[in-house]
C-alpha cells in the first residue's frame, strides 16, 4: 500500500466507522434506513463486514504497532473529531515541527506495511445517497 492510499484511508477511517457503528436490521417501525438495508449485495461483499474489517485493522494497526508518540500523531491527523496539520500538533506537543513530521513518516511507513492486506476493492466506500431515495419512495408507496 503506498502513502497516498494509506492518507486516503485513514482521512476515510471515519467514514468506515460511521457505517459500521449505523449498521443494522431495520425494523418496520423506523423511518431512517439503516446501511445495512439496502446495501447487502450478497454475502461475499456484504459492506458491514467490509468495513468492520477496515475499521478493526486500523484501530489495530494504530493501537498496536505504533508507539505512543507515533500514535498520538496519527489520531491527531487523521482519526480524531477535530484533526489538525503537523504544524498544530507540535505547537500542541510542544515538539519541534521537524520531530513530529518524523514521527508521521514512520507512523506511516509502519501503517503501510501493517495495512497491506487491505486489498483495493476493500478500501472503497460506495455512495450511499440512493438509500434515502429508496426510503422515501416506500414511505410514499406505504
Amino acid at each position: 500500500m503506498d502513502k497516498n492510499e494509506l492518507t486516503q484511508l485513514l482521512n476515510d477511517f471515519r467514514s468506515y466507522e460511521y457505517a459500521v457503528n449505523n449498521c443494522g436490521p431495520i425494523n418496520d417501525d423506523e423511518v431512517l434506513p439503516y446501511v445495512i438495508s439496502e446495501r447487502m449485495r450478497d454475502k461475499d461483499t456484504w459492506d458491514r463486514v467490509r468495513y468492520n474489517r477496515i475499521v478493526t485493522l486500523i484501530q489495530g494497526a494504530v493501537n498496536n504497532v505504533l508507539n505512543d508518540e507515533q500514535r498520538a500523531v496519527i489520531m491527531k491527523k487523521y482519526l480524531d473529531r477535530n484533526t489538525m496539520t503537523l504544524d498544530q500538533i507540535a505547537a500542541a506537543t510542544q515538539k519541534d515541527p521537524s520531530r513530529v513530521s518524523r514521527l508521521h513518516t514512520e507512523a506511516i511507513r509502519k501503517l503501510a506495511i501493517a495495512l497491506e492486506p487491505l486489498s483495493e476493492k476493500e478500501r472503497e466506500i460506495h455512495n450511499i445517497d440512493y438509500m434515502f431515495e429508496m426510503q422515501k419512495k416506500r414511505m410514499k408507496s406505504a
